[in-house]
C-alpha cells in the first residue's frame, strides 16, 4: 500500500445545527462582533424574514425580500445600495440559493460577512462560489470573501419546504456527493464526507415523502446536504 499523500483545506465557517437553531442567530451575531444585519429573503420567504427579523430585534437593519433565482445584477445592485443606506455590517440571508447568493453579491461588494440560513438543501451556503446574471448572460466567480461567517441549519424552518421540492433539493445535494468522489482533487477526507451525505439523504429523504413534518428526518436532511455542499465547496467539477 503506497502512504496517503493529499491536501484539504477545512471551510472556515462555524456549524450550528438543530431543531430551534434559530433561537441563536443574536448570539452569533455577538460573537462575530456585528450590531445590525440585513435580512434577506425571496419573497416567497418574506413571512418567515420578518419573524426573523423581529427576533433579532435592534440587531435587525430590516428586510429585504428581493431575491431571485440566478441573482440579477440590478437586484444585487439595490441590495448593495439598501444594506449601504441602513448601516448594515452583515447579512443574514435566509432561505435557498438565491437569498444566499444575494449575500454572496453584497459580500463581494462590500465585504460584509454573511449569517446564512438554509432552508432547502441546495449547499450554496458551503461554498465560495458566486453567481450573477446581466443581460441574460450568468457569470460566476469564485471567492472566499462570500463564504458565510456562520450557518444556521435549523429542520422547524424546513417545515413549509414542499415534498417535491425537498426531494429534489435533496438529490442536487446528492450530485454535489457524487461529483466529489470523482473529483481530480479528491482526498479520504473528502470521501468520507460525500459517503456519509449521501448516507444521511438517502434515509431521510424517503421519510419526508412518508411524513413531510418528521422534524427528526428533515435534520438528518439537513445534515447530509451540509455535508455535500462542503464537499462541493473543497472539490472541483469532474462528471
Amino acid at each position: 500500500m503506497s502512504p496517503l499523500s493529499f491536501t484539504y483545506q477545512a471551510l472556515p465557517m462555524r456549524v450550528v445545527l438543530g431543531a430551534g437553531a434559530i433561537r441563536s442567530l443574536p448570539d452569533e451575531i455577538d460573537r462575530l462582533g456585528l450590531r445590525r444585519a440585513l435580512v434577506l429573503c425571496s419573497p416567497e420567504q418574506d413571512e418567515t424574514g420578518r419573524m426573523i427579523a423581529a427576533a433579532l430585534g435592534d440587531r435587525s437593519a430590516g428586510v429585504l425580500a428581493q431575491a431571485r433565482m440566478h441573482v440579477p445584477i440590478e437586484v444585487a445592485d439595490q441590495a448593495r445600495e439598501r444594506a449601504r443606506e441602513l448601516g448594515a455590517d452583515a447579512c443574514v440571508a435566509v432561505g435557498g440559493g438565491s437569498a444566499i447568493g444575494l449575500g454572496k453579491a453584497i459580500a463581494l461588494e462590500h465585504g460584509l460577512p454573511i449569517i446564512a440560513v438554509p432552508t432547502t438543501y441546495a449547499g450554496s451556503e458551503m461554498t465560495p462560489v458566486w453567481g450573477l446574471t446581466e443581460n441574460g448572460r450568468k457569470r460566476t466567480g469564485s471567492d472566499p470573501r462570500v463564504l458565510p461567517a456562520s450557518v444556521i441549519y435549523d429542520p422547524e424552518l424546513t417545515l413549509t419546504l414542499p415534498v417535491a421540492m425537498s426531494v429534489t433539493s435533496g438529490m442536487n445535494a446528492i450530485a454535489h456527493a457524487v461529483e466529489a468522489l470523482y473529483a481530480p482533487d479528491a482526498t479520504p477526507v473528502i470521501s468520507l464526507m460525500a459517503e456519509e451525505g449521501v448516507r444521511a439523504l438517502t434515509g431521510a429523504l424517503p421519510t419526508l415523502v412518508r411524513t413531510s413534518d418528521d422534524v427528526d428526518a428533515r435534520s438528518t436532511a439537513q445534515y447530509g446536504a451540509w455535508l455535500c455542499g462542503a464537499c462541493l465547496g473543497a472539490t472541483t467539477m469532474s462528471l
